[in-house]
């Protein structure tokens, strides 16, 4: 491994995570004035280290495993004190926001001529969400009742060539999708995958006005004008034209491949829908996209969409391997401040695993990193919190290491086949 890269790397995680910057983080949004034993940054470091390396049920857990970091005696009163400071919740906040500005780091690439090659970004926008104690109810309530009377929704967007975020939004559940998708000017010269939740025709036409391109399964009950219908081989559909959608003879063991408008005169939009039945839910799927028909194929598109599953993937290392779930908290503050922790903390072994694969030259499974990174994380934060800066190159080259060993990605040739990277991307390997 080269030291300029590997220091450059370490540089990039010191920016974030430094005593100064946090320091100022913490003091820039008024969670703290006076710094004594409990500094922002040693809060933090405590928070993203029981996150990432164990699992945490109670606030007794961080405050236990604080004073074991640290060495210090500091008891439950004064460390619950800390979160349950109103300014709590937009300080963890803030740190987070720091992750996703400062950690980027690029793991796939279209091949030279490749379909997808003339998008910068491929964005997929999901969300996520989950119950919280029913005292919070008036603050965050919930759609559902399986999830309880309160419940919070994560609104995300993931760039897939970086597995990574560029923006997460925290929301009560109650509040709409659609309101939280990123603004069309953002994604000129991109990709954008999403499901049903945010089909919104309004915002397609102003994707297309800013050059931007989308790939959105749109809700059953669509129905446009057809201007014109191709078999998934290319041939031409006869008798369909001028029809609505749902009055059209639609076959279940074969695609559909339409051009459609909905409305008309000025107001007209339109785009490419491809119909599908899913013999599951009984019922057909519409994905409603902007791709050229000469230059995407049915079979490219399909794809293409199933690559959404990726950030599915994402919120299972949350909840699964963060520590992303419903503390017993009466305090709005502290419940949001512990989201954004385990946010914090899965962000931190992304980086890790973006950063083997490319310093180590090997295809990483962020899934195994996010499973066994409390190994060599420990190590980390030991150096952090002891203040020994000369020792972080080491303790980071030991997990990079250890990662390396054991945490491959278990088929990269089937990937290449029926996976991710069937679409002519190919993984970012080696000194970059």
């Amino acid at each position: 491994m080269g030291q300029w890269n590997l220091s450059k790397f370490v540089g990039q995680f010191k920016r974030v995570l430094s005593p100064e910057t946090v320091n100022a983080l913490g003091r820039g949004v008024r969670f703290c004035r006076r710094e004594r034993v409990i500094t922002p940054y040693r809060l933090v470091l405590r928070l993203l280290a029981g996150c990432a390396t164990m699992r945490v049920e109670t606030l007794a857990d961080f405050q236990r495993t604080f004073n074991a970091l640290f060495g210090t005696t500091v008891a439950y009163k004064p460390f619950h004190n800390q979160l349950a400071k109103c300014r709590f919740g937009d300080f963890m906040r803030e740190v987070v926001a720091s992750m996703l500005e400062h950690w980027v780091v690029r793991v796939l690439r279209a091949k030279p001529g490749g379909a997808f090659g003339e998008f910068t970004r491929i964005v997929i926008q999901d969300g996520s969400s989950f119950g919280l104690k029913d005292t919070l109810a008036a603050i965050y309530p919930g759609r559902f009742k399986s999830k309880g009377p309160a419940a919070v929704e994560l609104h995300v967007s993931m760039d897939l060539l970086e597995e990574s975020l560029t923006r997460v939004v925290l929301t009560p559940d109650t509040f709409t999708e659609r309101a939280e998708l990123p603004g069309a000017e953002e994604l000129r010269g991109s990709l954008l995958l999403a499901d049903r939740g945010y089909f919104d025709i309004k915002y397609l036409k102003e994707l297309e006005k800013h050059d931007a391109h989308f790939l959105v399964r749109g809700f059953v009950s669509v129905n446009p004008t057809v201007l014109a219908a191709y078999r998934e081989d290319g041939t031409p559909v006869r008798g369909v034209v001028g029809k609505a959608l749902h009055d059209i003879y639609k076959p279940k063991r074969k695609m559909l491949d339409l051009d459609v408008q909905w409305g008309s005169g000025k107001s007209a939009f339109r785009a490419r829908v491809l119909v599908s039945w899913n013999a599951k839910k009984k019922e057909y799927r519409y994905l409603v996209t902007n791709l050229a028909r000469e230059r995407y194929s049915v079979a490219q598109i399909t794809q293409a969409y199933r690559l959404r599953w990726q950030i599915e993937r994402l919120f299972k290392e949350w909840k699964s391997y963060a520590n992303l779930h419903a503390f017993d908290t009466r305090n709005a503050s502290i419940a949001e401040g512990l989201i954004w922790a385990a946010i914090g903390a899965a962000l931190v072994k992304r980086l890790l695993a973006h950063t083997t694969q490319v310093l180590k030259g090997v295809e990483i499974s962020t899934r195994k990193v996010a499973m066994c990174a409390h190994h060599v994380l420990g190590g980390i934060f030991a150096v952090l919190a002891a203040d020994r800066p000369r020792e972080l190159n080491r303790a980071f080259e030991v997990a990079l290491e250890y990662l390396a060993a054991n945490a491959r990605r278990a088929h990269p040739k089937r990937d290449r086949k029926t996976g991710r990277l069937q679409l002519g991307f190919e993984p970012v390997l080696g000194n970059a």
